[in-house]
């Protein structure tokens, strides 16, 4: 991402195409942004993504059906299932693409019922309109 807003700073002529003029300290900054993007992206699953249990004690059988329909309607469509659960992905380009392409929601078996797992915000929305649903139809 960082080399394409670079990329395009230098062909509007926002900036030089000189590595000295684009960073402050040239050369000598890249190793400091790949540290930092090292850093980002050893913290960023432990902070992005989380794991949400949905309590029902139904069999996957039971709620399949509204499990996938209420997906739909949230725009995540089934990627492929188990008899412990399934995989979504977000349907279209652009919700691809706002997510970064990390837009899997994986939901399976536990011992308390089911377990969802994804990015933090979509698992948050998700398991507690799943849940509220799966609660109304006891």
């Amino acid at each position: 991402m960082c080399t394409v807003i670079v990329s395009a700073l230098v062909l509007i002529g926002a900036v030089e195409g000189d590595i000295n003029s684009i960073f402050e300290e040239g050369y000598t900054s890249l190793g400091k942004i790949a540290i930092f993007f090292a850093m980002v992206a050893a913290v960023y699953p432990k902070v992005g993504f989380i794991k949400r249990c949905i309590s029902t004690n139904k069999e996957w059988a039971e709620i399949r059906n509204d499990v996938i329909e209420f997906m739909k309607e949230r725009r995540w469509d089934l990627e492929s299932e188990s008899n412990e659960g399934a995989t979504f992905r977000i349907r279209g380009f652009a919700g691809k693409l706002s997510k970064m392409y990390e837009d899997r929601i994986t939901l399976t078996r536990s011992a308390e019922g089911y377990q969802l797992e994804g990015l933090r915000k979509d698992v948050m929305r998700l398991a507690t309109g799943l849940e509220h649903r799966l609660d109304s139809q006891e």
